[in-house]
């Protein structure tokens, strides 16, 4: 069967409009690098919510940090699929803490009931050193896409929600082109069906589905 691969980027963060939000608005004590989505962030999810309630998803897989879990449990949340946590989708390491601040499955399920809890990573703790810059993450990103095909080799349509570089880095894993995409965009790749496993890009960046398409900062 011929798999097609939807890549969503989470959206809009609370600390891309609060500088202050580690202090105003951070309840659940989240480090530095892991911002909960803002009030615009989780319109653009319910809104994503949308875009996807008529497309069949065999399995959605989401990096760890709080604002790309919140932004698969809004985009999933009235279907009830699993949200399979996988470390390799986290950001770009050098734009993290260290060690990284996001929190582990069995802590985000307290508050995101939809994470899967017999999915095991194909990363785990301690993350791999990566160098400075968005390229950096390719190989993990490349092993982590790699490994998920594998072992989830008869599914048919595949959600991946993660940040900008990782996001690049697929195009660049998938098709051979790095591309930046904005926040609650969506991406669709298409295998060929010829036998060789490639895909190819049948649309990136598409924002069609957000009533607000300003600012959504790419970069």
């Amino acid at each position: 069967m011929v798999k097609t691969l939807w890549i969503v980027r989470h959206a809009e963060r609370e600390d891309n409009i609060n500088e202050n939000w580690q202090t105003n608005a951070n309840p659940q004590k989240l480090k530095s690098d892991n911002s909960p989505l803002s009030s615009r962030g989780i319109k653009q999810a319910t809104e994503l919510a949308e875009r996807f309630s008529n497309v069949q998803i065999d399995h959605i897989f989401a990096s760890p940090f709080e604002r790309t879990v919140q932004t698969a449990t809004f985009l999933i949340s009235q279907r009830k699929i699993p949200i399979k946590v996988e470390l390799g989708l986290a950001e770009a390491l050098y734009l993290c803490e260290s060690p990284p601040g996001f929190e582990e499955s069995a802590e985000l399920r307290k508050r995101f009931p939809l994470v899967d809890s017999e999915y095991r990573s194909i990363y785990e703790k301690p993350m791999p050193r990566e160098g400075f810059g968005d390229e950096t993450c390719i190989p993990r990103i490349r092993q982590t896409l790699e490994e998920i095909l594998r072992r989830y080799n008869e599914a048919t349509s595949i959600v991946f929600v993660s940040h900008g570089s990782p996001i690049g880095a697929l195009h660049e894993v998938l098709v051979g082109g790095w591309n930046y995409v904005g926040q609650a965009t969506v991406s669709k790749f298409v295998e060929t069906g010829d036998g060789t496993g490639k895909f190819r890009q049948e649309f990136t960046d598409d924002s069609s589905h957000l009533s607000d398409q300003d600012n959504l900062r790419p970069y």
